[in-house]
């Protein structure tokens, strides 16, 4: 009579397969969580990249809607039409429909530190009933970029003459208008995000003495004074 014997998997067997399964399963997780990560990432990206699209954008059409209107009128001196500096711009334009109630809006945006780094705040209120001062006062300020390592508005201006045009970080005629108003900004992105100089055209006002003038070579300019201001900090 002959007897099979069947023989089984030894100990070692089923460590050894139990240890293989393992392994397939740890890469497969690690993959898994890798492609998770990239996904999250790749959003995050095309978030932040969406959210400096739109910023740009609102910024540029207020600052190309602005209107030679008067936002104060002191007793003793010329009435101010637009103000700024290397740190805030303030000036008249529309607001956009979701965001007004119709009529003309006093708007100002500021490069102010905050918790993490700087920001560029928004604020704005009626020109109708406005005093002065009460455009903070009235006003919480929305924070459109955070997060950022530096900043500086510049406003091109035109020579007595007015045969050539220049850059300042200050803006000394407080009833005109100046011809534009750009925002160069050094984002502090992990990402690498870089924000675009922006250069906004302001609404030519042929009632105070800027017709005819042309903003030359704009984009050149503001990225030749861009390169500058950089290499000095």
């Amino acid at each position: 009579m002959i007897m099979i014997r069947h023989r089984g998997f030894t100990l070692i067997e089923v460590l050894l397969a139990v240890a293989l399964v393992a392994i397939i399963m740890a890469m497969a997780y690690g993959g898994f969580r890798a492609s998770v990560r990239a996904t999250r990432s790749g959003e995050a990206v095309i978030e932040e990249t969406n959210r400096l699209r739109v910023v740009q954008q609102f910024v540029r059409r207020q600052l190309m809607q602005t209107r030679s209107l008067i936002i104060e009128q002191p007793e003793e001196d010329e009435p101010v039409r637009f103000q700024g500096d290397g740190d805030f711009v303030r000036f008249v334009a529309p607001m956009p429909g979701y965001l007004s109630y119709g009529g003309p809006y006093v708007q100002q945006l500021s490069l102010e530190r905050g918790s993490d780094g700087l920001e560029l705040v928004y604020y704005y209120a009626m020109l109708n009933g406005y005093e002065p001062g009460a455009l903070e006062a009235t006003t919480d300020g929305i924070v459109l970029m955070d997060g950022l390592s530096d900043g500086e508005f510049i406003y091109l201006d035109v020579d007595e003459q007015g045969n050539e045009t220049f850059w300042t970080d200050f803006w000394e005629d407080v009833e005109r208008l100046p011809l534009a108003v750009g925002l160069i900004v050094d984002m502090d992105s992990q990402r690498g995000l870089v924000w675009p100089d922006l250069v906004a055209p302001v609404m030519v006002d042929s009632s105070h003495s800027q017709r005819g003038r042309t903003i030359r070579r704009a984009s050149d300019m503001i990225l030749q004074r861009s390169g500058r201001g950089r290499e000095r900090r």
